[in-house]
């Protein structure tokens, strides 16, 4: 027989060939394995070996074996795909993507560590699990087991908790939060060129399911202000420190009723205290203002760029005052408006903000609520000169409920008596009301060289960040609604939360910087929320034929590639299926 070589030089090979005969009114096929001969200009077949007619060999079981020894010399291995049955199709694209952001972030290899500290093999596992199910399909942790074991593939080398496991790694967490955010700050500043010259601050009230009254056990559950609409359930308050990028790098538990002003000195005296970092400038909203948080940002060396109050602020008013014809205005590149500076009697220096958008909205709404305050105001007014309505007190009340929640009570000067009731315009406020449409005062430490006017304006619009934070905390990674009723696993899945909420930021990053954009919205960047759930339709396919396992990864799209590549997501053995 002619050797591999000789057949490669002179074009020849070996095949099976199917013969067909007909005999009477049947046809019969014959199998031989043949090679191909050129014989000069020509190519003819000689026979090395028949093999038989097909049925008879069927029959025998002699084709099967044959067939059987040819594959174990194979370097790929086959399967029958008529015996093939469908075990499942968990998804892996989402876990994928949040296990190399979060060996990227290095929280692995830090709670690996941890948990040997304190003897929990499984704590790594646990947190890991906690924060991807966060990014992917936000569950209870009763669930969490069953999410991680059925629905996902989690990453190799990966091996389940218990439920307990995962009770227990919350407690581990808010143990950790302080050591937790050092470190990831350190790292994060080894990855990103993050803004560190400007940190924002703001605070957001998250509430409580269970028992509502007070707990030994979780001193911070109480009723307050809450910015969820949920004054019927007890809250804790939760204040976030982000970059100027964007980039969560603290977070902070409050009880329930505290008050926001009252959390700011706590706050920067940490930031400066745990965190390397130079000068900085806080950024904070109106909520935080007041004279000793002025004095305790300047006591901690920062400067500050705070919002002030619209109404009863001196300093509001005094700026807006100072308003004329001769008032430069400087264009902010990117945002719409314009800004102008003022020196107050004080030295403080402020900054003055206007819109044509937000005036024309101020202005239109201002006109809407007053005109409905005193539709309202003139029927009051017919009752009581009618006599359906004469005592003071009574008039007084009703007036209340007019004026209290119109939201233009100060425009509204009220003369009631026995049997009297009369109202006026209040002029001045009337004045203000006008100069004040459209605008809004920032007070700064910065001199006009360390920040223009319009950088001081974008630093202070930068709260929108924090305020995005927020959101993806609440509506995408679902910190609602919140079931355990100690303080310290409350904290811990806070915690996990903003973890799972630094990740998300770095995906957006990533999608931003490879130019990703949304298919079905031009012009605009894809969201973190809507790569992952593009990512986890990617499933891994999970086939068995007789007893051998065979699995196979879906195809990526077009655009699902381009969000594996731009977060730097591993996809090796997904272009292949796998047996065994």
């Amino acid at each position: 027989m002619p050797s591999a070589a000789l057949f490669a030089r002179y074009g020849v090979g070996m095949f099976v060939k199917t013969t067909r005969r007909r005999r009477g009114d049947k046809t019969y096929e014959y199998l031989s394995l043949v090679e191909s001969v050129r014989d000069g200009a020509k190519t003819r077949h000689r026979t090395l070996l028949r093999l038989g007619e097909v049925t008879a060999l069927r029959r025998s079981g002699r084709l099967d074996r044959i067939v059987a020894a040819l594959e174990k010399h194979l370097d790929t291995e086959r399967v029958d795909v008529g015996s093939l049955e469908a075990d499942g199709a968990p998804a892996v694209g989402g876990v994928a993507c949040a296990a190399a952001l979060w060996a990227r972030m290095g929280l692995d290899g830090w709670f690996a560590a941890a948990g040997a500290e304190r003897d929990a093999g499984r704590l790594a596992d646990a947190v890991f699990a906690m924060a991807a199910n966060r990014l992917v399909a936000p569950c209870s942790k009763r669930r969490l087991p069953e999410w991680a074991r059925s629905d996902v593939v989690m990453p190799d080398g990966w091996e389940a908790p218990s439920a307990w496991q995962y009770y227990r790694a919350l407690d581990a967490v808010a143990d950790l939060k302080e050591d937790t955010e050092e470190f990831l700050f350190s790292r994060l500043c080894d990855l990103t060129s993050m803004d560190l010259r400007f940190v924002c601050y703001d605070l957001t009230s998250t509430y409580l399911e269970g028992a509502t009254g007070p707990s030994e056990r979780f001193e911070s559950k109480a009723f307050g202000y809450s910015r969820d609409r949920r004054p019927d359930r007890p809250q804790v308050v939760i204040g976030l420190l982000c970059t100027g990028d964007g980039v969560p790098i603290a977070h902070h538990v409050f009880a329930g009723n505290t008050a926001d002003a009252s959390t700011l000195p706590g706050v920067l005296a940490d930031l400066t205290a745990r965190f390397a970092v130079g000068p900085i400038c806080v950024v904070a909203d109106r909520g935080l203002i007041s004279a000793d948080n002025v004095a305790a940002v300047a006591e901690a060396g920062c400067d500050h760029v705070l919002a002030t109050r619209l109404h009863r602020d001196k300093a509001c008013q005094e700026a807006l005052e100072t308003i004329d014809d001769d008032t430069e205005w400087a264009d902010v590149a990117g945002l719409k408006c314009r800004a102008a500076e003022a020196i107050l009697a004080d030295g403080t220096r402020a900054v003055i903000v206007e819109s044509d958008a937000r005036m024309r909205r101020d202005t239109k709404r201002t006109a809407e609520l007053v005109a409905r305050t005193e539709t309202a105001l003139l029927a009051l007014e017919e009752r009581v000169r009618s006599g359906r309505l004469a005592d003071p007190a009574k008039i007084g009340r009703a007036a209340q409920r007019i004026i209290g929640p119109s939201g233009v009570g100060r425009l509204f000067d009220l003369d009631i008596s026995e049997g009297r009731f009369v109202y006026h315009y209040d002029e001045d406020a009337h004045a203000y009301e006008k100069l004040l449409a459209g605008r809004y005062v920032l007070t700064t430490s910065l001199t006009a060289h360390q920040a223009p006017a319009e950088r001081v304006v974008a630093a202070y619009r930068q709260l929108a960040d924090v305020e995005a934070r927020f959101r993806t905390l609440k509506d995408f990674l679902r910190l609602r609604p919140i079931r355990h009723w100690t303080e310290q696993r409350v904290r811990g899945h806070i915690a996990v939360c903003v973890y799972a909420a630094v990740a998300e930021t770095l995906i957006t990053r990533d999608l931003q910087t490879a130019e990703t954009e949304d298919p079905d919205v031009a012009g605009q960047h894809l969201t973190a929320a809507r790569a992952l759930r593009e990512l986890d339709r990617i499933r891994e396919v999970r086939l068995r034929a007789d007893d051998q396992p065979v699995t196979v990864t879906t195809r990526p799209s077009p655009l699902q590639t381009k969000i594996l590549a731009a977060t730097g997501t591993p996809t090796r053995h997904w272009d292949k299926a796998r047996i065994g």
